[in-house]
């Protein structure tokens, strides 16, 4: 369960330089970084406005809580959303089949991640590391000795486990790769556990087999790996899936899942791919945005892959779910919830 982040007090505070001298107290050193632009601003307001005749300016006024300033930004995020829903487009070709999927809300912890050889946290360019939200936050699980830590899958290797070793070395996260592709051994097996399978329905034929291409992988549903993982009862912190098609399979029965209770993610970074160039591939990408959206996540970044794809065909998302992000968010908007 995912703790809410307390408001400063009931009612409304008054932004005094008192009041910022207690908040910056108590911040931690990340926090104290965002509060001191905040407060420099809000003070810079102030004495235009004391200059221009206004008195104490903004100095003085009631300032709301912290729970009413996340209300206001998820109040924003759910109509960004609605307005989506009553935007939806009939089939205009394959260049834009992503364009109305557009981020609809904001990770004020958000970065780059996912190591390079030189294994710097924010050493993280190319094609292989993500845009993660509360990188501290998930790490802070595993060193507070929560005793199911923080837990990584991560769908689609070919061998390349930077993003593997970055959450190893700067989350300390229990991870499992999962690619049933790989015909030589796994190299990161020092920092995650290694499973030959797909990811799409029970003994379904996602991926290669539907593309009339033959294989005998081992497919599984997210339900299954759960379960035969132990993990039914865990949060999936981050889920990293790059399945080339198997998404339209396996991810909307896992988002039921979620919709329904019986399992737990906070965030999904996945490569989505246009499969094919008729409405029916759109119909797809709009029911899977549907099926996003009932199981509570939000849009929050989105990239086209240049490395292929002719640029318009994988689109990489982020998707974070309401409540961590609203924890995530709330841990820059009331720095006294403490340090991560």
């Amino acid at each position: 369960m995912i703790p809410k982040p307390r408001s400063f007090g009931a009612g409304y505070e008054m932004l005094s330089l008192e009041s910022m001298h207690e908040m910056w107290s108590l911040s931690s050193r990340r926090s104290r970084l965002a509060f001191a632009c905040v407060a420099s601003f809000l003070l810079a307001l102030a004495a235009t406005a004391s200059s221009r005749g206004g008195g104490s300016g903004i100095v003085g006024r009631p300032l709301k809580t912290c729970e009413a300033i996340l209300d206001d930004l998820d109040e924003e995020y759910d109509e960004r959303r609605e307005n989506r829903h009553k935007r939806r487009r009939g089939w205009r070709g394959v260049k834009v089949m992503f364009d109305l999927y557009e981020p609809e809300a904001t990770c004020f912890r958000e970065e780059r991640f996912g190591a390079s050889d030189s294994g710097e946290r924010f050493d993280a360019y190319g094609d292989g590391p993500k845009f993660v939200c509360g990188v501290d936050l998930i790490a802070a699980k595993a060193k507070d000795g929560n005793a199911d830590g923080c837990l990584v899958y991560s769908v689609g290797s070919n061998n390349d486990v930077q993003f593997e070793k970055a959450v190893h070395t700067h989350m300390g996260c229990e991870i499992h790769t999962f690619d049933p592709t790989l015909n030589k051994p796994f190299i990161g097996g020092m920092y995650s556990t290694f499973h030959p399978w797909g990811l799409g329905t029970d003994g379904g034929n996602e991926g290669r087999a539907a593309n009339g291409r033959k294989d005998n992988w081992i497919r599984k549903s997210f339900e299954t790996v759960i379960n035969d993982l132990g993990h039914v009862n865990r949060t999936i912190d981050i889920l990293k899936i790059d399945c080339e098609g198997c998404e339209y399979a396996a991810m909307p029965p896992l988002f039921d899942l979620i919709s329904s209770g019986n399992a737990r993610v906070n965030q999904i970074q996945i490569e989505m791919h246009a499969r094919g160039t008729s409405p029916r591939s759109a119909k797809m990408i709009y029911d899977f945005f549907l099926a996003a959206d009932r199981a509570k996540f939000r849009i929050i970044h989105k990239e086209r892959n240049n490395w292929g794809c002719n640029g318009h065909r994988c689109v990489e998302y982020v998707f974070v779910s309401e409540s961590f992000l609203r924890y995530v968010n709330g841990n820059v908007v009331c720095p006294e919830i403490g340090d991560i």
